[in-house]
């Protein structure tokens, strides 16, 4: 069995051809929250996220013998056509690539979703790539924050779902990405981060899942507060992460756990205790610097920041409250494709 990278340009894909498409997930470290559609669509956005090495992966192949359509993940849907199948994402998907041949279709990942590192965006630039190339189209060759608008255009219009565009953007581009968004139109703009800069921060992050899932898109549409409050927050969630930006483009790392603790405080005020407000005090007194949860909020995961001599012990104290570590690394590499084709399989003994 042989596996080729996706190359540009115009291919065709028979039956004897598994089509697998990934995409990283993410963290963001500063802005978040400011590309949602209520606050960029008057305010503008400015995010930075970067791309982790967990990732989630799409395979699919067309060809099925009884002409049936079939999704698996947590579980295996059938249908007899595309209208059918009860699961909205991979329906969508299909008919925006003009999917009509029975189609199977596979996705897993490292992480459960809704649980703030941008999953749903990275299953959506990694779905869209999968079928986009299975239908014989090219979807890396018009640029991967072209594939990236698809993908959020999908969930945020043909879904409706109120999210805002980084997830897409960073899952499909990889790296560190910061995505300015102006008078609606998006672009990913360049940053002056040193790779040395980059590596220490990526030795100093820790990843702790909290247990507590949610639908980050229920979480936006229903908290908190006013309009004007959300907004007031958003405006200094942006500048927390324009000091950051500054911060890192300056080699200044040990300004990042303040800027964290800042961050924390805006999301969580005026909101009840939670148990992740303990756990962070609890990682504060095994030697984190500093600490913020990810993605929407209501759980998901806590990002800590320790120095590297701190980190047995603070791997220790989570682990007591129960806490599981993700372990991760920054990812260059933004959405892949790969193609795996059966006609020149070897038989393994």
């Amino acid at each position: 069995m042989t596996a080729t990278q996706e190359a540009p340009g115009r291919v065709t894909t028979g039956t004897d051809e598994l089509v697998v498409a990934s995409a990283p997930l993410r963290i963001s470290l500063g802005g978040g929250g400011t590309d949602l559609p209520f606050y960029a669509d008057r305010h503008g956005a400015d995010v930075l996220s970067v791309a982790i090495s967990p990732r989630v992966t799409v395979a699919a192949r067309t060809g099925r013998l009884d002409a049936r359509f079939r999704y698996s993940h947590d579980r295996v849907l059938l249908a007899p056509d595309v209208d059918d199948l009860d699961e909205p994402y991979v329906r969508a998907a299909l008919r925006a690539t003009g999917t009509t041949r029975p189609t199977e279709i596979t996705s897993f990942g490292a992480v459960p979703p809704g649980t703030g590192l941008g999953s749903s965006g990275a299953f959506t630039v990694a779905l869209l790539a999968a079928l986009g190339a299975l239908t014989g189209q090219d979807p890396l060759g018009p640029g991967r924050s072209a594939l990236a608008e698809r993908a959020w255009q999908l969930e945020a219009g043909t879904l409706g779902r109120p999210v805002g565009r980084h997830d897409h953007y960073v899952c499909a581009t990889g790296g560190l990405c910061r995505l300015v968004v102006e008078d609606g139109r998006p672009q990913v703009i360049a940053t002056r981060v040193e790779d040395d800069t980059l590596e220490a921060l990526d030795r100093r992050l820790r990843l702790y899942y909290t247990g507590v899932s949610r639908e980050s898109s229920h979480h936006l549409a229903a908290a908190p507060a006013s309009v004007d409050d959300r907004t007031a927050r958003l405006h200094e969630t942006r500048r927390i992460g324009a000091e950051l930006l500054g911060a890192l483009e300056r080699g200044d790392v040990d300004r990042v756990p303040e800027l964290f603790r800042r961050h924390w405080t805006v999301k969580q005020a005026g909101l009840p205790p939670a148990p992740w407000d303990e756990a962070l005090q609890v990682a504060l007194d095994a030697g984190a610097l500093g600490g913020k949860l990810v993605g929407a909020g209501g759980g998901g995961f806590l990002l800590l920041f320790a120095p590297p001599a701190a980190q047995a012990t603070v791997d220790a104290a989570m682990t007591a409250r129960g806490l599981v570590e993700l372990p991760f690394t920054f990812s260059r590499t933004g959405a892949q494709i790969t193609r795996v084709r059966h006609d020149d399989q070897e038989a393994l003994a």
